[in-house]
């Protein structure tokens, strides 16, 4: 077991009297209390792209930060436009990013068997986490009106329909990977684990906290790990120290950023509610960090760095 697994599952059961105290938390609560992890840890993991991006092609740094940008624009206009599109196309992206990082270190060669068990494992637990807390979204879509718009892709047949087929065949593929030797036994089964405990703590918890558990725990940790052993090993960082200050300059813009939205919101000049505000500006940063990750991802069995991984 892995530290960060035994971290997930002791904040879960350290959580559980607490909620059970408190009963139902509103959005605004849970926000508070999850906000501090996801921009101190969260939102640093995206931070390094333009660095690891440019470990393999240094001389596009600028090209870089500029489609970087420019994707961010197009995913901002899309959501001015055809905000329903932006919804769906932020949930796909991101049930791929997760399904990678949790498995890309296994495939030496991204195949489409390997992409689409990417998918469909991101899809299982997207499609659980809003599952399980239908109640809670249908509270914020009747309180805002942006999120109604939502209301086509949180529907209780589709959902559950979505989520049965997409956990029957992310399972299936598990197995599939096993009977080719793609996973270890051991392997297998620690993957089924990790599954069941991040649809249980889905269950068990609020939307946002529940989702803050598994992005920060799980995921980010997990990718920073990656980021800070191949940057250390390629000699880009010496100590934990020089990683953190590697962080520090897109994750300080990305403060910022948040907080002259927030600003404006606060002053009117921007006439949309907080939360749906932060899911625009997430699903911005995530597109091309998607990009990104597939990348970067590529660039660690370029450099053998899993194979000396498993070495050391």
């Amino acid at each position: 077991m892995t530290k960060e697994i035994f971290i997930f599952i002791a904040s879960v059961l350290l959580l559980m009297p607490i909620l059970s105290v408190f009963g139902e938390i509103s959005f605004s609560t849970q926000f508070l209390f999850c906000a501090p992890f996801i921009f101190m840890i969260g939102i640093p993991h995206g931070a390094i792209d333009n660095v690891l991006h440019g470990r393999d092609a240094p001389h596009q740094k600028q090209y870089f930060i500029l489609v970087y940008l420019l994707i961010i624009g197009f995913n901002v206009i899309l959501w001015m436009s055809f905000p329903l599109l932006a919804y769906v196309l932020f949930l796909g992206i991101s049930a791929y990013h997760f399904g990678q990082s949790q498995f890309s270190h296994y495939f030496k060669r991204q195949k489409l068997i390997h992409q689409f068990s990417y998918l469909l494992w991101g899809v299982s637990i997207l499609s659980a986490l809003i599952l399980f807390n239908l109640s809670e979204i249908h509270s914020w879509m009747n309180d805002y009106p942006e999120f109604a718009l939502f209301s086509p892709i949180h529907q209780l047949n589709s959902l559950v329909l979505t989520f049965g087929i997409s956990s029957i065949l992310t399972f299936g593929s598990l197995f599939w990977l096993l009977h080719n030797r793609a996973f270890t036994v051991s392997s297998f089964f620690m993957e089924c684990l990790i599954f069941l405990l991040i649809l249980a703590a889905f269950y068990l918890t609020p939307l946002i906290i529940g989702f803050t558990l598994y992005f920060i725990i799980l995921h980010s940790f997990k990718v920073l790990g990656e980021e800070f052993r191949f940057l250390r090993a390629e000699k880009e960082v010496s100590s934990v120290l020089s990683f953190l200050k590697l962080l520090a300059p897109f994750s300080l813009l990305s403060f910022l950023g948040l907080g002259l939205v927030f600003a404006l919101i606060y002053f009117n000049l921007l006439i949309i509610p907080y939360g749906y505000a932060l899911l625009i500006i997430i699903s911005s940063i995530t597109l091309p960090h998607v990009f990104v990750m597939d990348h970067f991802y590529k660039l660690l069995f370029r450099n053998n760095f899993y194979q000396q991984k498993e070495k050391g």
